[in-house]
């Protein structure tokens, strides 16, 4: 922000007013970090319904092969992981006859992961059907396997264009930065006064539009 300040505005007073900003950018870096999250917790997710798989293929009943998924993950993953302690928190909440299907919703509800959403509907309705937990949860593994894949295939066929989205991003500073260090004095007319200052922020906000277009356009494409 410091550099915007002077590339643009050649004042450190800029520096400041681009605290107006930051509550938009902090919101930006938040829903990105989320999205992290989700997909992290996804992954774990998965981990965790193979270990029920096996659990119920073993002869465990749902309520047993959630605390045997606990066990795995705790010692693949230890105990400060997400999913690990969600598992956890089920398992106390079974041995105080909560429904376990109630508890897949909870987590559901708390993660807003949509993989473990459909996972919790089909639960629910197997679960009052009395249907093949071990089959059903075999399926929604393949399923959440096989999506995961083509995320993964995905990113790598927009790794390039991500690079070429970083390159393109510091394009504009790096021009003003070179036309500054090679010809001092060459944006003087554009700095401390009026005129300037609305013609630099017209340039910063479509250098900033065209950011937050790329990332758009990237996340639309993962």
């Amino acid at each position: 922000m410091v550099s915007i300040a002077l590339l643009f505005y050649d004042s450190i007073y800029a520096f400041f007013a681009g605290f107006l900003l930051f509550p938009l950018y902090y919101r930006f870096q938040l829903q990105k970090l989320c999205k992290q999250k989700k997909e992290a917790v996804a992954l774990y997710f998965k981990e965790a319904l193979q270990s029920m798989v096996a659990a119920l293929k073993a002869g465990y009943s749902v309520e047993n092969a959630f605390f045997e998924s606990y066990k795995d993950m705790d010692y693949r993953f230890g105990k400060d992981n997400i999913m690990t302690k969600e598992l956890l928190m089920i398992h106390h909440q079974i041995k105080n006859s909560v429904p376990v299907e109630s508890l897949v919703d909870s987590m559901a509800d708390k993660t807003d992961v949509s993989d473990i959403r459909d996972f919790a509907r089909i639960f629910r309705v197997a679960k009052r059907s009395g249907g093949d937990m071990a089959g059903i949860m075999e399926r929604s593994v393949g399923i959440i396997t096989r999506r995961m894949e083509v995320k993964e295939e995905l990113c790598i066929l927009v790794a390039a264009k991500r690079y070429e989205q970083q390159i393109m991003n510091l394009v504009p500073i790096g021009i003003i930065f070179y036309i500054r260090v090679t010809n001092p004095g060459y944006f003087d007319g554009l700095y401390h006064n009026v005129a300037g200052v609305l013609i630099m922020s017209a340039a910063l906000a479509v250098y900033l539009f065209a950011y937050l277009l790329s990332e758009k356009i990237l996340e639309v494409l993962l």
